[in-house]
């Protein structure tokens, strides 16, 4: 049975062996998982509630994953920059959709917007991020900047 569950140390192999394999067809920013701070932090502290590292997981294998980093946002406020990622054989199943509504809770939880950078040519992404209110507001070589106003989640 597939879940969405917060991250825990033990998947930490599981989870750098999905993210390598969606690094590996050239969807991100590198070839391969290459950890920021900000990536070291969430994954040597997964209860810091500065941040929400989310796990798609089935039979104990991870296959999918979605992530919240602060960020400085318009302004100098506080905002929430998201990362997620599916296994392309479990593409177009919900999956993403999924870890993106869990992730989208916690952030109206928080009070902040959310900003993300997507691929302008990567529609399916692009069109579930608009069916989930966010909005293009700049572009930057193939890159969409994309934002998500506040949105108001009961606490």
């Amino acid at each position: 049975m597939r879940r969405v569950r917060p991250f825990a140390h033990e998947d930490a192999a599981r989870l750098q062996e999905a993210i390598d394999g969606v690094c590996a067809e050239g969807r991100m920013a590198t070839p391969r998982f290459q950890p920021t701070p900000a990536w070291r932090h969430a994954l040597e502290l997964p209860d810091c509630p500065c941040h929400l590292l989310l796990v798609a997981e089935e039979a104990g294998q991870i296959l999918g994953w979605c992530r919240l980093f602060p960020v400085p946002g318009d302004g100098g406020r506080p905002a929430l920059e998201l990362g997620i990622g599916v296994r392309a054989e479990r593409r177009r199943q919900g999956m993403g959709r999924a870890l993106l509504t869990e992730a989208l809770r916690w952030a109206g939880r928080q009070g902040l917007p959310v900003v993300l950078e997507t691929r302008r040519d990567n529609l399916p992404a692009r069109r579930l991020f608009e069916r989930c209110g966010f909005r293009p507001v700049g572009e930057e070589g193939d890159r969409l900047k994309m934002y998500l106003p506040v949105q108001e989640e009961s606490r």
